[in-house]
């Protein structure tokens, strides 16, 4: 949590997982640097403090729309490194969750912003707020909008976490009728950049979406601005297109970094 200025927005930050995610603030402590925000930043991680029991009740259902989340246990290593483990929940087990942390943020903290760390898309108007919350699908899904628009045959790549997710993100981009032309090339290496930009090779996008929240994170300075380096192709993380968003959604009083 960064230490609060006065003038300087609050932005919330929902994982959703456990925390502390250090790799994630850092991240987005850059990014936001990067784009020209000073923001007094506030995280809530959903995952925190739910019991074994609870955690079980939420567990990925066969064929059920799911999300891989991170959570702390000794003895594990996992991408996060020792002490973390990743697991499938329910992805609709998440929605009451989310919307207790965009409510605390916005009363408790009163933040002006929110931002979910979570590429996967929910059902529409699953959450409601008085301040503006950012999911990091649609802002990402305006970028292939506006490739469509004028290639609509055009190769759009999705780097993800395997095949788990597969129907429910082919069931996303079906119900987008703007998209109904555009040809999806997914690859399920989110966890390692290098092998994703060997598969992606074989058939080069005209537009690569991350969509995988913490894919690259940890993986060098840029993990899309590499492999997008290494392929010549425009790609876009999650985190990315959020905070992008985000920065034309604070008010226009915010303070910005000094030039």
């Amino acid at each position: 949590m960064s230490a609060s200025q006065p003038n300087q927005p609050k932005i919330g930050f929902v994982s959703l997982g456990q925390g502390p995610r250090l790799d994630l603030d850092s991240y987005h402590q850059r990014l936001l640097k990067q784009t020209g925000i000073k923001a007094h930043v506030i995280w809530r991680h959903v995952l925190d403090g739910l019991s074994h029991e609870a955690l079980a009740s939420m567990a990925a259902k066969d064929g059920m729309p799911a999300i891989r989340s991170n959570l702390r246990q000794s003895g594990e290593h996992s991408a996060l490194g020792p002490g973390w483990t990743a697991r499938w929940f329910d992805r609709d087990s998440f929605i009451p969750l989310v919307q207790e942390a965009i409510d605390d943020l916005e009363v408790k903290d009163g933040v002006d912003l929110t931002i979910i760390c979570a590429a996967e898309e929910f059902p529409a108007s699953s959450f409601r707020s008085n301040r503006p919350v950012v999911l990091p699908s649609i802002a990402m899904a305006a970028y292939a909008q506006l490739l469509a628009n004028t290639k609509p045959t055009a190769t759009l790549g999705l780097l993800v976490y395997g095949d788990r997710q597969r129907q429910q993100q082919q069931d996303g981009w079906a119900a987008k009728t703007w998209a109904g032309d555009l040809n999806l090339v997914f690859c399920g290496h989110g966890n390692d950049l290098n092998a994703a930009a060997e598969e992606f090779r074989s058939t080069i996008p005209d537009l690569i979406l991350v969509w995988a929240y913490g894919a690259g994170v940890g993986q060098g300075e840029d993990g899309a601005e590499s492999l997008s380096l290494k392929l010549g192709v425009p790609v876009i993380s999650a985190a990315v297109a959020s905070v992008s968003m985000a920065a034309k959604l604070l008010s226009s009083a915010s303070e910005k970094v000094s030039s």
